[in-house]
């Protein structure tokens, strides 16, 4: 049975895997979170200028591209257990997988980023469509092994589906992000303001991590639900076959 490419399945998908999934993802999320929120506040508590805060910066910098890279790699790999109808891996082997592929996908996660962000300075709709047709490089590079041309078969994947694409991830994308930019302009403290961002983030970051999963195996593979039929028969997460 082919599998509907529409904005209410994706969304719907997603929710459906982030509903089973809470309770392994959530945990995970926590941590990259909560690492985050320390090296923030570590930021703010050390004077400009200063040596520390120049180190303290770099290490901000680099643990802010890593620390979600890790989180999206691990939950790409965990919805695969589920499309497949398989025992969801354990953290280590999360782990061991994203360790594989660790490097490169910094490498698309980079590349990403600046494609959607010079296109949208230069023009917005260069922009937006950058942000549907490269959406699934992560899930190429975890799921296919793809180490060169991601942005390339992303593009060839989503052409013909760009509106559907763009349209899902910018509606989760919203719903997921709104909250968050009222919070950070909002006149009240910054502490209260880290532990949003923490608590906020630990919730929705598996979210949109399952959200371009999904939109890779809708578009990839038709024929297969992404959530395999047989997976609503375990009487828990742990006691797949």
């Amino acid at each position: 049975m082919l599998q509907l490419v529409t904005v209410s399945e994706i969304l719907g998908d997603a929710w459906r895997l982030y509903r089973l999934l809470f309770r392994r993802s959530i945990g995970f999320a926590a941590v990259v979170m909560a690492v985050l929120a320390a090296i923030d506040c570590a930021q703010n508590a050390v004077s400009q200028g200063t040596a520390l805060f120049a180190l303290i910066g770099i290490a901000a910098t680099v643990l802010t591209i890593a620390g979600p890279v890790m989180l999206q790699g691990a939950l790409i790999e965990l919805v695969r257990n589920i499309h497949e109808g398989r025992k969801p891996a354990g953290v280590n082997a999360l782990l061991e997988r994203v360790g594989e592929c660790f490097w490169q996908l910094i490498k698309v996660s980079i590349i990403y980023g600046f494609g959607v962000a010079l296109g949208l300075i230069l023009f917005i709709v260069p922009g937006l469509i950058v942000l549907a047709r490269w959406s699934l490089m992560a899930p190429l590079v975890v799921l296919e092994g793809v180490t060169r041309g991601a942005a390339a078969k992303s593009n060839s994947l989503v052409r013909g589906k760009t509106k559907t694409v763009l349209l899902a991830i910018v509606v989760g994308l919203a719903v997921v992000g709104i909250p968050a930019y009222i919070v950070y302009f909002a006149p009240i403290a910054i502490y209260l303001q880290l532990a949003f961002s923490f608590v906020w983030g630990t919730l929705t970051a598996p979210f949109s991590a399952y959200l371009f999963t999904v939109i890779y195996y809708r578009i990839s593979d038709l024929e297969r639900p992404v959530i395999d039929p047989s997976v609503w028969s375990w009487k828990s997460l742990s006691g797949a076959a």
